[in-house]
Parts: structure tokens; sequence; C-alpha cells
């Protein structure tokens, strides 16, 4: 059997705990979802995406470049992004949202697949700002500000 069988496997494990774990709370309505709305809804996107890749595993087709990918090649690489996750959330209060996400998301693009660092910048600067705006701006979420207070 391939990884994404065993992938599959596990994606569809976590979506039906979430589905379960979410049920224990309201799901309010669609005008005013409740604490329980996003999760469930989280997952039901893992549980439908598992599905499909199971379901592609079982069938034996991957696209051409996925059969090129190793994830033997890459566990170091996603352990450094894991590791730098958990140090992100760790000091997301003393560095604040913006300076958090912004180096999240450069690091990790620089990481992952080296870009040039000037693609990387930008992507992260307009990802922490445009972010900023939904969540800080127009949903009224309360943020960390650390160093930036806005």
């Amino acid at each position: 059997m391939s990884g994404d069988f065993f992938q599959g496997l596990l994606w569809l494990f976590i979506g039906v705990v979430v589905l379960f774990l979410s049920s224990n709370y309201s799901m309010g309505t669609l005008s005013e979802p409740g604490p329980g709305a996003l999760p469930f809804g989280l997952g039901l996107v893992f549980v439908l995406l598992s599905s499909i890749l199971l379901f592609r595993s079982w069938r034996g087709k991957a696209p051409e470049h996925e059969k090129r990918m190793s994830f033997g090649s890459r566990w170091h690489k996603i352990f450094m992004i894991i590791l730098f996750l958990a140090l992100v959330t760790f000091f997301l209060e003393s560095l604040g949202y913006l300076l958090s996400v912004f180096l999240m998301i450069t690091l990790s693009m620089l990481i992952m697949e080296p870009k040039r660092w000037i693609s990387a910048l930008l992507v992260g600067i307009i990802s922490s700002f445009s972010s900023y705006v939904l969540f800080d701006m127009w949903l009224k979420v309360q943020l960390p500000e650390g160093l930036f207070h806005f």
C-alpha cells in the first residue's frame, strides 16, 4: 500500500475525532455560529479530503509529480517547520501577531521550497498585514500586540 493510503487514514481519523469533539459545543445558527461550528466544518473538510486521498490511493492513480516526491528526502525540513511553528506559538504574546505571522510565513517559504528572499519577504508582509486587517479590524478579534501597538 502506498503512503497516501496511510496518510488518508490518519487524516480521516483526525477528522472524525474533530467532528466528535466539536459536537460537545453549540453549533449556533448560520447568522450567529456557535463555538462548535468552525471545528465541525474543519472536521468535515478533513473527512472529505482524506476520503478523496483514500479513494485515489485505492485506485492507484497519482499524478506524475506526486510519484516523484518523497517524504524521506524532506523529513528534516518538515521537522524544522514543526519546531519553528512551536517557537512562534511560544513567543506569540511577546512578539505580537504581525511579527509572528510575518516570520512564520517568510521562514516557512524559505525552508520548504527555497525562494528568492524578496518573494518570501513580500508574501510574508502581504499575508501578515492582510490577515491583521481581516481579523483585527474587520472581525474585531483581539490579537496580541507584542512589539507593535496600533
